[in-house]
């Protein structure tokens, strides 16, 4: 997996690995909680691609 790191956005260290890899686990080891996750997922996936298609739309509208 390739990772571009600007000078504003450090690594994350050690430490904050560890957090993420727990939190992670925590939410593969409960279905409610990864149930929850999906469905927030889908939906900022949803308002993304709503958005996507209302700006395609719009740039279209003016063309001839």
């Amino acid at each position: 997996m390739s990772q571009n790191y600007s000078p504003i956005n450090l690594p994350p260290t050690d430490f904050e690995h560890d957090r993420l890899a727990q939190s992670a686990q925590r939410y593969l080891d409960n279905p409610v909680l990864m149930n929850q996750l999906c469905d927030r997922v889908y939906e900022r996936l949803h308002a993304e691609l709503k958005l996507q298609k209302e700006r395609i739309g719009n740039s279209n509208s003016g063309r001839q």
